[in-house]
């Protein structure tokens, strides 16, 4: 089966969150729907951190049911920001 790599933003809903925090809880929530591959952090704006979650599928899954999964997340706003198949070796 093929694997697609995700992008994913998670933008915290509060400033005032600890984004060391976030990004674990971001990374516990992601690992029931795929692999983690990796996490940044990318200053956004005015003191503002985004986190950027490369992730890691199985094609037949579909994004659907991830998306879906988002908006049960309460700490972050989530989005997929870039989809691509992931090169067979």
């Amino acid at each position: 089966m093929a694997k697609v790599v995700l992008k994913i933003k998670a933008l915290p809903k509060d400033i005032s969150t600890n984004i060391d925090s976030l990004k674990g809880h971001v990374k516990e929530f992601l690992m029931k729907y795929g692999t983690v591959y990796r996490i940044e952090v990318e200053p956004l704006a005015f003191g503002l951190n985004v986190i950027i979650v490369t992730f890691i599928m199985e094609e037949s899954e579909g994004t659907t049911s991830l998306e879906a999964a988002f908006t049960t997340f309460k700490d972050a706003e989530m989005s997929i920001t870039d989809v691509s198949r992931m090169p067979d070796f």
